[in-house]
């Protein structure tokens, strides 16, 4: 550590404030007040490790050197972002899955003869979401041969798709996961420092049902180019404020077909932001048909 570098620099209204809307321009997400806090901790570590005195010679960087802010830009998105998910969390968006959208995916297939499923995890984090989705399909089709299944995975956050794409866990992350699930699905590996410590790793042929992109959800077209049947997109809007929602709910409905599923976290809604879902129960909705 730099000798001169404060261990806890604070940062000004001002700079919280630049940072503030830099963070709105960028990636639609308002930093509320209280996350000051939150906001001077991660840049601390931003600017130390660039060896600067304190936070605010980083931010004065940002501000008046371009080449600085181009190539920091995504580190301090990554940064700031916040990814907390499990898996299996909120459970009966699964349960739901499994007992009544896939039976009703079935039964389109029935009549299109077309045995295909697109699902799209909007804000996937370290792929705790997108690997549950497909043991959850792995499961629900394992007996049911000739579907073509495809999940999408992505998130703003270029660090958490990495690992995502890893699928490495720690044996605690794998808490929620039955055993008979985590002896179909995870192999036991050694963790990165070569040591045999409680470790595991998603099995390829799970692994072979995802593709990860980095996906800013305000900059379309988004690179998925199939139109999915169902989208996740869970305790995500509650970081942007209401224009910014509808546009993001009004970009999906170009990704999600008719009637296609769009489920988003418990805490969260879309009355008063969108009427073209139809809520369904337990937030989750259903792109209502063109008429």
């Amino acid at each position: 550590m730099d000798d001169n570098f404060s261990s806890f620099s604070q940062i000004t209204d001002e700079e919280f404030k630049f940072i503030k809307d830099l963070m709105y321009k960028e990636t639609g997400i308002f930093l509320a007040d209280h996350k000051k806090i939150m906001v001077q901790s991660r840049l601390n570590s931003r600017a130390r490790m660039h060896k600067m005195q304190n936070v605010s010679e980083y931010i004065r960087g940002l501000q008046a050197d371009r080449k600085f802010f181009q190539s920091e830009l995504t580190e301090l998105i990554n940064r700031i972002t916040t990814n907390k998910t499990d898996f299996f969390r909120e459970n009966h968006h699964f349960e739901f899955l499994k007992d009544t959208f896939f039976p009703s995916v079935e039964e389109k297939a029935l009549k299109s003869g077309k045995k295909q499923l697109r699902i799209w995890s909007s804000a996937c984090s370290t792929g705790e979401e997108p690997y549950t989705i497909a043991i959850t399909c792995a499961e629900y089709f394992m007996h049911k041969p000739g579907w073509d299944i495809k999940i999408f995975a992505s998130d703003i956050d270029t660090n958490v798709v990495q690992t995502a794409q890893e699928g490495i866990y720690k044996a605690d992350r794998l808490e929620p996961v039955s055993e008979a699930l985590k002896k179909r699905y995870f192999l036991k590996v050694k963790d990165l420092s070569g040591k045999n410590q409680d470790t595991y790793q998603v099995k390829p042929e799970i692994k072979s049902m995802i593709e990860f992109y980095k996906v800013n959800l305000l900059e379309t077209p988004y690179p998925i180019r199939e139109k999915v049947d169902c989208i996740f997109c869970r305790n995500v809007i509650i970081y942007f404020d209401k224009p910014t929602q509808k546009k993001i709910f009004e970009n999906f409905e170009h990704v999600l077909k008719d009637r296609g599923l769009l489920v988003i976290g418990h805490s969260e809604t879309l009355f008063g932001i969108s009427e073209a879902y139809k809520f369904l129960g337990h937030t989750v909705y259903q792109k209502k048909p063109k008429i």
